[in-house]
């Protein structure tokens, strides 16, 4: 009996597993894995291209967050960009994280991105153990 439990147990993480996998989108043009150590609001991310060759939503996910405030950390701001050369940047949005994911949707528009840390409730340095960056 408990080797059916086990088997059973086994079958049913794989399926989750799968599940797992099958949800993120196929078609995704591309996505980066990083952390962040010690960053303070205004520091930004490194920059990727972005083709617009689909219309796989860029986001950024966290895991793993910490501050250096005996408050721990609650939550942040972040905003996503598009370079321009030669002219002010394009802000295509403002998110709150709250150590998970968050989205911009399709920003429909070719270029150089790169999110930036506009705020940190608790604390004023942020670190993220893992950070993955979808577009």
């Amino acid at each position: 009996m408990e080797t059916n439990r086990q088997k059973i147990a086994a079958l049913m993480a794989g399926v989750a597993l799968v599940g797992l996998v099958g949800a993120t989108p196929a078609q995704a043009e591309g996505s980066r894995e990083t952390y962040i150590t010690q960053w303070a609001p205004g520091k930004e991310s490194g920059r990727w291209t972005d083709n617009n060759n689909d219309s796989a939503w860029t986001g950024v996910y966290f895991q793993g967050c910490s501050t250096d405030s005996s408050l721990g950390y609650n939550r942040t701001g972040l905003q996503l960009w598009k370079n321009q050369d030669f002219r002010p940047d394009i802000n295509k949005g403002y998110r709150v994280n709250y150590c998970g994911w968050v989205d911009w949707n399709d920003p429909d528009d070719a270029g150089t991105y790169y999110f930036r840390l506009d705020s940190l409730l608790n604390g004023g340095y942020l670190w993220v153990d893992y950070v993955k960056i979808g577009w």
